[in-house]
């Protein structure tokens, strides 16, 4: 499905024409994903400004600039600023202007409830025009900061792409010993944990310029309506946004020590999910889950601290409102008296004051903090050695070394040949072509014949002579489908896993209760973090257990990059987002129902205008959840294959770099990355849409109360002051608790995939109590039903096979197909069997006693 034209003609001014139309253009796949299941197809083509081709030669252009032109070491931050620096800065200034009409509002509220002073007459004449104002200012600001939001994350969005194109194209380039010290792991980090914090963080930065400014503001409003005694609340946000710095900067050191203790576990997981057909011949399972366990002890510890301090910071939020405000008020009310208009005048500023000094100045000090830290991984990254291509000499006319000198064994002698390798001394020539063949099979997913082709213009004649010449007319028939990928989607040829998702939602409403009940004191929030990490150290070692106990079928059957992404990206939100997540869910949840209990008992006009409102967001948010949650699978499904690509790259890099097919694969890693982008721009832009709607119905609301209040001119000051300040509290609140209960349905997504992987069919094992001296764990037994025999022993060791027939996977194809044959005791069998795929030969026979098939 495409875009309307005028969609993908869209620049950066457009864009927020788009956005004032409430992006209507989403209206289309939310009404189809609430009515029926989405598939890939109906997902809109990305605009070209957003394609991995345009973006990535824009910043790899800029690149190759800062370091032609940098006369120190060059900065990829510079590269950056000069590709996206002023979009930045134009949906900044919208979300500045938002931001101010903050501080306009709490100055209307006051003339409004001035206006209830039966002495008061001039206030009360323009009353009426004063609520109007004071809803008009709450569209603008739904105009200003929707469309600056949106602006931003999609500016954050295509800064990951283009950085993880130039990933990858330096990854192609990467020089041997350079890649000796690299682990896939450290790749899969490098992409998936540092380069997100771009989509979403990106709307956070400019706080740390707008949150002073804004701190001025309203200190100078503050101070023209209390005088100094202004100060005292301010002093009070100060120390707690210094122990909040102090707090920071501990979770900072946790988290970087953290890291290295992450990427170890990644490493040698990778390394595991790599070779797991030499885990499982030599039984290393039990060792491996011991070794990762140990590992993924040592990095929750750190969690815990990380999160502990996270969760200290983030409650001085909620427990700051009250001190703030009651030692700004209690100063001026004792040298003045108690005056209703500056009271709520002063709780509507201090309220706007706390979030900009407790949350948002501190969220863009970590975004700067964690942004820069990626940018400058990424630029180290892109700096290492490149690996040197032999140029071609008219002078030979074949392969001449020329007094080299190295230290080799034979692979290393290919590896000079190609270039992979310099020698220490000497020369080397070569004219015309390299033809390659690796020692150890590799193959990229696809078809048959997109492995023979490799990119190049197809030749019919040339295709079939190949299949010929590797006896595959038979074999390309029997196999397509099987254990290579098919052209068509790889939900055909993977496995089935069937899951009681509703496990983690019954643990998630009894930790609703749980934290309900406790919701006393500072401290009340501690068992819930300590919980749900438990949780994520116990999912780990099940989700680890069932992959390592996986038959190969299951594990042929998914995706390597599928399989990291788990041990990575969900593993570290169980670990880091979804706690503090489901925290401040449900503290905002607690604050709406008391200020609404507060608000009906005062004005039952208020809590019937409430009641349809609150309906309308239940409604409002059960329909875009039916999308939203279809559109997050489809992500989560299109982000596999890109660090699929990368780890199948990875393992072939000496054959395509020996073909020169570095730009087809450069483009395979560009489609598959558009894909995710057009699912992930999807759900952002439907994600908008929900939160400008919810937006629109709190005007309403308040545009309801705000006239329910004027009118009704007999209830006084002090009545009408606490319900407009609840009122506004109230609605921005729950428009909070709204968005983070998204947040946390759409982190259950990472708990539903963990879930999936835990409830993978297991091998079939015979577990043996072992001898109270002997440490063994269960092992696979084969039981020798002739060793109970009366009969002696053999002397010799004999096989003998009969009627064999294999399969890679339950239901394919049979692979082998009745074999039988017999190996006398010391007789020497090098190949029992060989099938030919492609240009390489696979050994068949020992995977079905190794555990690598089934049969």
């Amino acid at each position: 499905m495409c875009v309307p034209d005028v969609f993908s003609k869209l620049t950066f001014e457009t864009i927020v024409i788009i956005i004032l139309f409430l992006l209507r253009w989403t209206k289309p796949i939310l009404k189809k994903g609430y009515r029926q299941r989405l598939e890939l197809s109906d997902i809109y083509q990305i605009p070209s400004a957003d394609s991995a081709d345009n973006l990535s030669e824009k910043l790899e252009r800029q690149w190759d600039r800062e370091l032609a032109t940098s006369k120190k070491k060059p900065k990829l931050i510079n590269a950056l600023r000069r590709c996206f620096f002023w979009k930045f800065m134009f949906y900044g200034i919208m979300l500045y202007l938002g931001e101010v009409t903050k501080a306009v509002q709490p100055l209307l509220l006051g003339r409004i409830i001035a206006s209830y002073d039966p002495t008061n007459s001039h206030e009360r004449s323009i009353a009426y025009y004063l609520g109007i104002g004071l809803c008009l200012l709450f569209i603008v600001r739904t105009l200003l900061l929707h469309p600056a939001i949106f602006g931003l994350h999609h500016i954050g969005m295509q800064m990951r792409i283009a950085m993880f194109s130039l990933i990858y194209k330096k990854t192609l380039k990467l020089s041997s010993r350079v890649l000796d010290k690299i682990s896939t792991g450290q790749l899969i980090s490098l992409l998936s944990n540092n380069l997100n914090k771009f989509d979403e963080g990106l709307a956070l930065a400019h706080f740390v310029w707008i949150a002073p400014l804004q701190v001025v503001l309203l200190m100078g409003l503050l101070l023209e309506m209390l005088g100094p005694s202004a100060f005292c609340g301010f002093g009070f946000l100060i120390i707690v946004a210094l122990s909040q710095s102090w707090l920071g900067r501990k979770m900072m050191k946790y988290r970087d020590r953290r890291a290295g203790k992450t990427n170890e576990r990644l490493v040698i997981t990778s390394e595991i999910i790599e070779n797991i057909q030499s885990v499982k011949a030599y039984c290393w399972e039990d060792a491996m889950e011991t070794m990762i366990g140990s590992l993924r002890e040592t990095e929750l510890k750190l969690t815990r601290k990380a999160a502990y301090v996270r969760y200290f910071n983030s409650s001085a939020f909620f427990f700051s409102g009250f001190f703030v405000v009651f030692l700004a008020v209690l100063p001026f009310a004792l040298e003045h008296g108690i005056i209703l208009r500056q009271i709520f005048t002063t709780i509507s500023f201090c309220i706007v004051l706390r979030m900009t000094i407790t949350r948002q100045f501190p969220w863009a000090v970590q975004t700067w903090y964690d942004s820069l830290g990626a940018i400058n991984k990424i630029q180290d990254f892109l700096q290492k050695e490149e690996y040197k291509t032999l140029e071609y000499n008219l002078t030979t006319t074949g392969v001449e070394l020329e007094k080299v000198t190295a230290f080799w064994d034979e692979t290393s002698l290919l590896m000079l040949i190609m270039g992979e390798l310099e020698p220490s001394e000497g020369k080397i020539k070569h004219s015309g072509r390299i033809s390659f063949s690796p020692q150890v099979s590799w193959i990229m997913p696809g078809t048959i014949k997109e492995n023979i082709i490799f990119g190049v213009s197809y030749d019919e004649y040339r295709y079939k002579s190949v299949i010929k010449a590797c006896q595959l007319e038979e074999v390309a028939a029997s196999l397509v489908g099987l254990w290579l990928l098919k052209d068509s989607d790889v939900s055909n040829s993977a496995a089935v896993i069937v899951t009681d998702t509703s496990n983690y939602y019954v643990f998630y409403i009894y930790v609703g209760v749980a934290d309900t009940l406790l919701a006393l004191g500072i401290f009340r929030g501690l068992p819930l973090v300590h919980t749900l990490i438990t949780v994520s150290k116990t999912l780990h070692q099940k989700m680890l257990h069932a992959v390592l106990q996986a038959p190969m079928s299951v594990v042929n059957s998914l995706k390597t990059g599928g399989i990291l992404n788990r041990f990575s990206k969900d593993t570290a939100i169980l670990d880091d987002l979804l706690p503090l997540t489901i925290f401040d869910f449900i503290q905002l949840i607690l604050i709406v129902t008391g200020a609404i209990i507060v608000v009906s008992i005062l004005q039952p006009y208020i809590f019937l205008a409430s009641v349809p409102v609150i309906g309308a967001f239940i409604m409002l948010r059960a329909y875009f959840l039916h999308t939203s949650q279809q559109l997050k699978q489809l992500e989560s499904e299109a982000r596999s294959p890109i660090f699929t690509h990368l780890v199948t790259s990875l393992k072939g890099l000496w054959t395509l770099r020996a073909f020169g097919r570095q730009p087809y694969f450069e483009t395979l890693f560009h489609k598959a990355l558009n894909l995710h982008t057009a699912n992930w721009f999807l759900y952002l832009s439907t994600l908008r849409w929900f939160q400008m709607r919810i937006e629109l119905i709190f005007v309403i609301f308040f545009i309801a109360v705000t006239f329910i209040s004027i009118v009704t001119t007999g209830e006084g000051q002090s009545k009408a002051g606490i319900v407009l300040t609840l009122a506004m509290n109230i609605m921005g609140t729950l428009q909070w608790a709204v968005n983070s209960s998204i947040d946390v349905d759409s982190l259950m997504r990472s708990v539903s995939r963990i879930f999936k992987f835990i409830d993978m069919p297991k091998e079939e094992t015979k577990n043996t109590k072992p001898p109270k001296d002997d440490q063994l764990t269960g092992v696979l037994i084969i039981e020798n039903k002739y060793a109970k025999d009366e009969k002696p022993w053999p002397s010799g060791g004999q096989m003998t096979v009969k009627n064999l027939t294999a399969k890679y996977i339950d239901g394919g194809a049979a692979v082998l197909e009745n074999i039988s044959f017999s190996i006398s005791p010391g007789q020497r069998v090098r190949y029992c069997f060989v099938l030919f795929e492609l240009t390489s030969v696979k050994f068949i026979p020992k995977s079905p006693f190794m555990r690598q098939l089934n049969y």
